[in-house]
């Protein structure tokens, strides 16, 4: 029971470090579906001046949603007809793909250099790529995952250029 999605983030020199995120995926099995604005939504990233970077060591947050609908946490049991499966009381989400900062964050590739890409939740979590992230408890039939997606330098030379990263995503039901 899970989701499978992806997250890229795009960026050219000439905007300033401006980007999109765009979102897209296909539902294998899940508790809940993923509202359509939520899984094809675009970020766009505000432009982070060089010197900021080497300063600060981030840009701003740029937030995305998860947004869950319908979650059916009562499950036929496909095996016992008129038989049912526990229901799925928690939503767990981990974010893949490639890594950077000693596999901390997502690789940012492309001419430009030293950026990678960095998610946490709104309590802080950090997402480190492939490992899922804490057990949220489900909460009626619709319910709201809020991320923070950010630059963040990678304590390599910082070089001007394009860059881009591509996110997976996955939800597990339990």
């Amino acid at each position: 029971m899970f989701l499978t999605s992806c997250l890229s983030v795009f960026a050219e020199p000439r905007q300033q470090g401006s980007g999109v995120v765009t979102l897209g995926g296909q539902i294998l099995d899940s508790a809940c579906a993923l509202d359509a604005n939520s899984a094809y939504q675009v970020i766009d990233m505000t432009p982070v001046p060089v010197g900021r970077l080497v300063r600060e060591g981030e840009s701003d947050p740029h937030p995305f949603s998860l947004c869950l609908i319908q979650c059916s946490l009562t499950r036929p049991d496909p095996d016992r007809p008129g038989q049912y499966l526990p229901d799925s009381e928690h939503v767990r989400v981990t974010f893949e793909g490639l890594t950077d900062r000693e596999g901390r964050s997502f690789a940012a590739l492309g001419s430009s250099q030293g950026v990678a890409l960095h998610i946490t939740d709104v309590n802080g979590q950090e997402s480190i790529p492939g490992v899922p992230m804490d057990l949220m408890p489900l909460a009626g039939e619709d319910m709201v995952l809020n991320y923070v997606l950010q630059l963040v330098g990678n304590d390599q030379p910082i070089a001007v250029g394009t860059h881009r990263a591509a996110v997976r995503f996955r939800l597990e039901y339990y």
